[in-house]
């Protein structure tokens, strides 16, 4: 057998082949768009049920932090260059995301110890031209494993302690994107 720096041939063809046989390595997504207009906006109204503005779906409005559309506005960012995808900053022209938050309060306590957990509420928007496309829904406040059982898998997969709310808003980000935009594709 020939080893062609530390790699044989037969492995190489191997791996050259998968793609023509179906197979695809999933950290080669790719978007079918280009640059992607972003805009975070709040809705404070603390305590009352109210209408999202844009796709007329129920909230329950909470407090927003001061700092939510800063934090919110760079884990989109963030998340938008991890997937190779430009954007535009305030820009509501041409294929955009609206990103309304209604709901962003931080833990009071430690990783392991809370008083109160993060929570988090936020409509994202996949709009074209002022007409909303799809709508993303991330409504959390963590609750403890021992309330539900079913999310295991969460809280292993979120470092299996209290997250704070800019860790939980970064999670519903990339599960909002990953919604959103893969079948944009």
């Amino acid at each position: 057998m020939i080893f062609l720096r530390g790699i044989s041939i037969r492995l190489l063809l191997a791996l050259i082949m998968l793609p023509a046989v179906g197979f695809s390595f999933p950290a080669n997504r790719c978007f079918a768009f280009g640059d992607l207009g972003i805009v975070v906006e709040r809705f404070e109204d603390g305590g009352k049920i109210d209408r999202c503005s844009y796709c007329r779906k129920f909230v329950k409005v909470g407090n927003v932090h001061k700092d939510a559309e800063l934090i919110l506005g760079k884990a989109l960012k963030e998340g938008l260059t991890a997937r190779d995808i430009g954007y535009r900053e305030n820009s509501k022209e041409g294929m955009y995301l609206e990103l309304l938050v209604y709901r962003f309060e931080e833990r009071k306590g430690g990783n392991f110890a809370v008083d109160r957990p993060a929570s988090v509420g936020f409509h994202m928007h996949l709009m074209e031209n002022g007409t909303v496309r799809r709508v993303f829904v991330f409504d959390e406040s963590q609750e403890a494993l021992s309330n539900n059982l079913f999310n295991i898998g969460k809280f292993f997969r979120r470092g299996a302690k209290w997250l704070t709310v800019e860790e939980l808003s970064r999670d519903g980000i990339n599960q909002g994107l990953n919604d959103l935009l893969e079948e944009q594709r």
